[in-house]
C-alpha cells in the first residue's frame, strides 16, 4: 500500500446499524466487514440465510424478511379456509421450488422453514409459476389472472415483484397462485403503509402494479425515447439481463424528470455496465440521487460518463463526480481515480469540482481530496 493510504477499517455491526436492521424477531445480523467500497453482511433469518453486499440491500432485504414472517405469522393466526390451505399445500423440496403437498404445516416457523428450505430448483431449474422462456428474473406467472394477483400482492406486502430473492418470489407466487384458484382471501388484512411513500415512488409503484411485464417495457420505451435516448440504446436497456423491471422502470422514471440536461444517455450506457445486483441497484439509487442534487443543490446541464463514473456538469460549470461506496477511504486505488479526476477538471477548465459520496468519507479521505481542491459531500443517499 502506498505510503499515506488507508486499509478497510474493522466493523462492529453496532455502529453501522440501527437497531431495527441489527436484528428482531425474525432476522439477526451474524456478521459484517467492509472490503471494495462495501459492507458485507451475513444475515441469519426465519427465511433461511443470506450474504448481503451494501447497506441499502441489507436494508432491502431485512424488510423483505420481516414483511414475509409477519405475513406468515398472520396466516397463522386467521381462522380462514386459505390459512389451512396454505398449511396444507406449501412446502420447498430439492425437485421443484413449490410442491403442493397434503402434510399439514402445524406453526408459523415451520412454514417459515419451508419457504426457506431447499430453493435449489428455483436458483437452478422450473418454477411452476414463473414464465420460463425468458429467464431474465422478470418473474411474470405466465397465467395472466395469476400474474396480476401476484402484482397486486406484492404492492400490498410493498414487495418488489421482481426482487432477485428467490424466498421473497416462492411467497408470491404461492399466494397468488391460491388466489387464481380460487382462494380470494388469500393475503386479505395485511397491507403496507404507503403514506410516508415519497409521491414520485408512489407512482412507480403503482405503474410497476398496473402494468404486465411487456407492457412496462413498452412504457419504459416510449419515455426514453421522449427525452431524446436511441432506439439502439433503448433496446439494450429493456433486454439487459442484470438490470431488473423495477431498476429500470425507476432509472426512466427519474431520468424523465430530467426535461432540458443533455447527454442522458451517458447514464443509460453507465447502466448496461451493471453485471450484479448490487451494480443494478446502484444505477436506481443513482437515478434518485441525480434528481435530488438537480432540486436540491443545483440545477444539472448535462450527465458525464468520466472512466466508468457517473458525473454530472452543473449550470455554473461545476464537474461533479458521484461515489457509491458505503464507505470511502483513501485506498491506493482511490487515490489514483481522484487525483485523475481533479487533473482532468483542472486542464477542462471548470469552474470548481466535488464528490459527492453515498457514504461517510473517512477524515483521511476528506483530507487528501481537499488538498486536490474537491468539494465534498457525503452520506448523501441517506
Amino acid at each position: 500500500m502506498a505510503e499515506g493510504n488507508e486499509s478497510y477499517p474493522v466493523v462492529n455491526s453496532n455502529t453501522v446499524l440501527s437497531s431495527e436492521y441489527l436484528s428482531s424477531t425474525y432476522h439477526r445480523v451474524d456478521s459484517v466487514e467492509l472490503n471494495n467500497d462495501y459492507y458485507h453482511f451475513i444475515v441469519e433469518s426465519d427465511i433461511g440465510r443470506y450474504d448481503i453486499y451494501s447497506l441499502a440491500l441489507l436494508k432491502k432485504r431485512v424488510n423483505e424478511i420481516k414483511t414475509i414472517s409477519q405475513a406468515i405469522n398472520t396466516y397463522e393466526q386467521q381462522d380462514d379456509e386459505f390459512s389451512g390451505e396454505l398449511r396444507s399445500q406449501l412446502r420447498i423440496s430439492g425437485d421443484s421450488a413449490v410442491d403442493l403437498l397434503t402434510t399439514p404445516l402445524s406453526t408459523a416457523s415451520n412454514l417459515a422453514g419451508q419457504l426457506a428450505g431447499n430453493l435449489n430448483a428455483t436458483l437452478a431449474g422450473e418454477d411452476a409459476f414463473v414464465y420460463q422462456s425468458d429467464r431474465q428474473a422478470s418473474y411474470e406467472p405466465k397465467d395472466p389472472t395469476t400474474a396480476t394477483h401476484k402484482r397486486n400482492i406484492a404492492f400490498q406486502l410493498g414487495l418488489d415483484m421482481y426482487t432477485s430473492n428467490m424466498r421473497v418470489q416462492s411467497f408470491l407466487n404461492t399466494v397468488a397462485n391460491a388466489r387464481s384458484s380460487g382462494k380470494v382471501s388469500a393475503g386479505v388484512g395485511l397491507g403496507n403503509d404507503v403514506a410516508n411513500v415519497d409521491e414520485m415512488d408512489l407512482k412507480i409503484k403503482y405503474l410497476i402494479k398496473n402494468r404486465t411485464l411487456a407492457e412496462l417495457n413498452y412504457h419504459n420505451s416510449e419515455w426514453l425515447s421522449r427525452i431524446g435516448i436511441n432506439a439502439a440504446l433503448i433496446e439494450k436497456f429493456i433486454q439487459h439481463p442484470v438490470l431488473s423491471p423495477t431498476n429500470k422502470t425507476v432509472i426512466t422514471a427519474y431520468l424523465s424528470q430530467f426535461e432540458k440536461v443533455s447527454r442522458q444517455d451517458n447514464f443509460i450506457e453507465l447502466a448496461l455496465t451493471a453485471n450484479n445486483e448490487l451494480q443494478a441497484s446502484l444505477f436506481e439509487r443513482l437515478s434518485k440521487a441525480l434528481w435530488r442534487y438537480h432540486n436540491e443543490t443545483e440545477n444539472i446541464n448535462a450527465f458525464y460518463n468520466f472512466k466508468g463514473q457517473t458525473a454530472i456538469i452543473t449550470d455554473s460549470l461545476k464537474i461533479v463526480f458521484f461515489d457509491t461506496a458505503d464507505f470511502l477511504i483513501w485506498s491506493e486505488a482511490k487515490q489514483k481515480q481522484y487525483e485523475k479526476s481533479a487533473m482532468h477538471a483542472a486542464k477542462s477548465g471548470y469552474k470548481g469540482w466535488e464528490v459527492v459520496s453515498f457514504g461517510k468519507i473517512s477524515p483521511l479521505a476528506s483530507q487528501k481530496m481537499n488538498e486536490l481542491a474537491f468539494n465534498l459531500q457525503d452520506r448523501f443517499a441517506e
